[in-house]
């Protein structure tokens, strides 16, 4: 009897797993077109292939700035590019 019920659970628990990867497999499904409508995020920012020597002075600068940000916005920085201004 015991046997019986144990066998009944297992069954359930099988079918209910089957069941929840459908449902997971159908929502998979039913986004993938979705994100083929959204605007695409593009990077407008010119990339120059320049190489700048960084020397001493060049790097006390860099993190005065990446300091001077942090404390105005409590986020932290990222450096996106630098330019030497002579």
């Amino acid at each position: 009897m015991i046997l019986i019920t144990f066998i009944d659970g297992i069954l359930f628990s099988l079918l209910s797993i089957v069941i929840v990867i459908a449902i997971i497999f159908i929502i998979i499904i039913s986004i993938t077109p979705l994100r083929k409508l959204s605007p695409q995020k593009t990077n407008h920012i010119n990339q120059e292939k320049t190489k700048i020597e960084l020397n001493d002075d060049l790097m006390a600068a860099i993190l005065i700035a990446s300091i001077d940000y942090r404390e105005t916005t409590k986020k932290e920085p990222k450096l996106m590019s630098i330019t030497e201004i002579e």
